[in-house]
């Protein structure tokens, strides 16, 4: 528990929980769209009802208003109406008759009807009413029936003069505050169209007419209005409080409509019939949709909660269920690791740190791994090429083990001998070994792709070159095989030349039948390239190329004595043109083998050995350059380069027989000799060192140097500190790598390639050789 303490805050457990509640927001926030849309929908709900009753109420009105324009046709279209309006005024028996007939008439209409409260007929020409049950006179009409409703008689009369066609009145406008209901007047005849003969005037059962509005008041709390055309007020279920009533905003047929009423929200629902153009309102106060909208809310927020502390409950308990698993995995993964828990995220970023880190020592390993199985391949190729494998090694199935399955049993061995790679590097590279190892890695894999197109070869190192062991796809014939090797080896030098700069010679061995003549293979290679000194450089040798050399050279004693002759007599002229006679005459017209060309020159440079020490030169120096030349020529110098340093070495001697001893540089030689002996173990030490130290351009000193020791600088200094190694060697008290750094040396590896150049073995080897002695 304390390695997931170390976890920060941000845990993968905290990450479940915060997920968790994600999803659990989801159908919260989903409630809460639901608990909106059902307020949206039940306020449409309650508005569509309330349409639903308005539409009921106004058909049930409209049928009150179609019984009145029947009864006003009926009235009419009476015969005994019609007589009264072409009367007089006069009123006799005839007329009282008729009188009697019409009131028996008008009772039968009202008998019929329940919305009728009452109704009369003022005649304008006999200025008389006509009701349902009697005859007044007008005034006497006025008094028993109108005169309570606040209207002066004048003000009664001149409303029955108006022109009317089957409009609707309420009765408060008209006939004052005390009555309340609606009037429907017609002038009569219908027909007419100057001025009314009559007046008919209905009063409708007010009644009856609102007990359907009440209904809907009593359904749903809400007041309704019925107003005429004009939005004016003809009747409502309100109790007159003298708070006016606005509905200029109810346009149209139907619709809802938010206003303000006694500073209380209200909403407006409001349908118009087509047969009179009323429209019926219906207002419900805003708080009646609270209430129930307010159910939903407690309901929805009930709901919420619930589902809120159950989810709460169910993540955490789902979190901490699906934690252990990840729990113990981190605890046995942070047992096993280095890795501090405490310096990641959470648990999956250190499980992915751990692996990380993990796999990465996986890759070193393997890394090391193919590196080590590299080096005992390379191994391994060396072993075969040297003939250092018993007779009952099992090749086959250790090449098996690296990866190589052999093709073919036709074999051959290419060498690749590095002449110069120092245009790829630039000059502040100075690291011999490294750019030597990188140069080889190069050619290296370009051979090895190249000859891998058709068949496939393997590199290794040995003896300071690079061998390819090339295992043929099938078997062809001699001529074919060398003819492909020479191709692919004029394009690994053509394509490395120019892509890389760097510069090689090959040899190329015959054609092999099995791996145990790869170390015949690679000794005709080998002496294959002993010929570069002969063919030059970046050359591509075969060993069929060379076997048919002659076996001997031409030297004559004669020569060799003219030769010293003109040395001693200081003729350069000459001692070159019977040099360059004995040379062009053995290596121009027969071809020597490379062991009679090495006698030739080995001949040659001990009868310049013999001038020299004739015309008493110094005899340190002349050892120096014997020394040097001889290297020269067991390393692999070409021929040409041999000849031009004996050439220059000859007119050293023709030249400067006596000016080694009277050079007034002579006291700078021993100065840098002695300044070379006190300072070889400084890695540094090199000649711009020295040429600082003196005051002397590099190039002048590299020169001078040169002509007075016979040494490169660089020469001189690897071998006093070799010579310096060797007497260190003699202690076995000391480790190599000690000695190493003690003489100046920087790096292991330049040290005993340099040691074994000089002393031609290892220092190992030197050194056990003599502790055997």
């Amino acid at each position: 528990m304390n390695i997931l303490n170390g976890l920060k805050m941000n845990s993968v457990r905290g990450r479940w929980l915060r997920s968790y509640a994600a999803v659990l927001l989801i159908p919260i926030a989903m409630m809460l769209v639901a608990y909106f849309q059902t307020r949206s929908v039940l306020e449409d709900e309650i508005n569509r009802a309330n349409s639903a009753l308005l539409t009921q109420l106004q058909q049930d009105i409209d049928s009150h208003i179609d019984y009145a324009y029947r009864l006003s046709e009926m009235i009419a279209f009476n015969s005994k109406v019609r007589q009264f309006m072409r009367s007089t005024g006069t009123i006799g028996p005839e007329e009282r008759i008729a009188m009697v007939q019409a009131l028996s008439d008008f009772r039968l209409y009202t008998n019929t009807t329940r919305y009728v409260d009452r109704f009369y007929v003022y005649f304008r020409s006999g200025d008389f009413v006509l009701t349902e049950g009697s005859y007044y006179d007008a005034r006497m009409y006025y008094d028993l029936q109108q005169s309570a409703s606040g209207l002066t008689y004048e003000e009664w009369k001149q409303f029955l003069a108006q022109p009317y066609r089957g409009q609707f009145f309420s009765m408060q406008p008209i006939e004052g505050q005390p009555r309340t209901g609606i009037l429907f007047a017609q002038s009569l005849p219908i027909e007419a169209r100057n001025a009314p003969l009559a007046t008919l005037v209905i009063e409708l059962n007010e009644e009856r007419l609102l007990s359907a509005i009440r209904n809907i008041q009593s359904y749903n709390q809400g007041k309704v209005y019925i107003l005429d055309g004009t939005n004016q007020l003809l009747a409502s279920s309100e109790k007159r409080t003298g708070a006016a009533r606005s509905f200029e905003s109810l346009n149209g047929e139907t619709g809802f409509v938010h206003s303000q009423w006694d500073g209380e929200d209200v909403m407006l629902s409001y349908i118009q019939s087509n047969r009179t153009n009323w429209k019926y309102v219906y207002a419900l106060p805003m708080r009646l949709y609270s209430q129930k909208a307010e159910y939903v809310r407690n309901l929805t927020i009930l709901t919420v909660l619930l589902a809120l502390a159950i989810g709460i409950v169910l993540a955490v308990l789902m979190a901490r269920r699906q934690y252990d698993p990840l729990g113990k995995l981190v605890r046995s993964v942070a047992a096993r690791s280095k890795l501090d828990p405490g310096t990641v995220g959470n648990e999956y970023d250190y499980l992915e740190e751990a692996i990380d880190s993990t796999l990465d020592h996986n890759n070193q390993m393997n890394r090391i791994i193919e590196k080590q199985k590299n080096v005992l391949r390379s191994n391994l190729f060396v072993r075969l090429l040297k003939g250092r494998v018993e007779n009952d090694f099992p090749v086959i199935e250790v090449m098996s083990e690296y990866g190589i399955v052999l093709r073919s049993d036709y074999f051959a061995v290419l060498l690749i001998y590095l002449e110069d790679f120092s245009g790829f590097f630039r000059q502040e590279e100075t690291d011999v070994e490294k750019k030597r190892e990188f140069v080889r890695h190069i050619i290296s894999n370009i051979v090895e792709e190249l000859i891998g197109r058709q068949h496939q070869g393997w590199m290794t190192e040995i003896d300071e070159m690079l061998a390819c062991t090339i295992n043929f796809t099938s078997n062809l014939s001699t001529e074919e095989a060398k003819q492909e090797l020479l191709q692919l080896t004029e394009e690994a030098q053509r394509f490395i030349g120019s892509r890389f700069h760097i510069y090689f010679t090959a040899s190329v061995s015959t054609i092999r039948r099995s791996v145990a003549e790869l170390p015949t293979a690679y000794q005709e290679a080998m002496e294959a390239m002993e010929y570069k000194m002969l063919l030059g450089a970046q050359k591509i040798i075969f060993y069929d190329q060379i076997q048919s050399f002659n076996h001997s050279y031409s030297y004559p004693l004669e020569k060799e004595q003219q030769l010293i002759n003109h040395v001693k007599a200081g003729d350069y002229e000459q001692a070159k043109g019977i040099l360059d006679e004995v040379i062009k005459h053995n290596l121009s017209e027969e071809s020597l083998p490379m062991d009679m060309v090495r006698c030739l020159l080995f001949d040659v440079i001990s009868t310049m050995m013999k001038a020299a020490i004739e015309v008493n030169l110094n005899q340190s120096e002349l050892y120096e350059e014997n020394r040097t030349t001889i290297q020269d020529l067991m390393n692999g110098v070409s021929v040409s380069a041999m000849q031009e340093r004996m050439t220059l070495f000859l007119g050293k001697v023709c030249s400067h027989v006596d000016s080694k001893k009277k050079s007034h540089n002579f006291r700078l030689k021993e100065d840098i000799l002695e300044f070379i002996n006190e300072q070889y173990r400084d890695h540094n030490l090199s000649i711009n060192t020295i040429s600082a130290r003196f005051d002397i351009h590099p190039s002048y000193l590299s020169r001078y140097f040169k002509e007075q020791v016979g040494d490169t600088l660089t020469d001189y200094i690897n071998k006093l500190r070799v010579d310096k190694a060797k007497e260190l060697l003699r202690n076995d008290e000391i480790f190599i790598k000690d000695i190493c750094d003690l003489v100046g040396f920087y790096s292991i590896s330049t040290f005993i390639r340099l040691f074994k150049k000089y002393e031609g073995v290892t220092p190992s080897s030197y050194r056990t050789s003599n502790d055997l002695k």
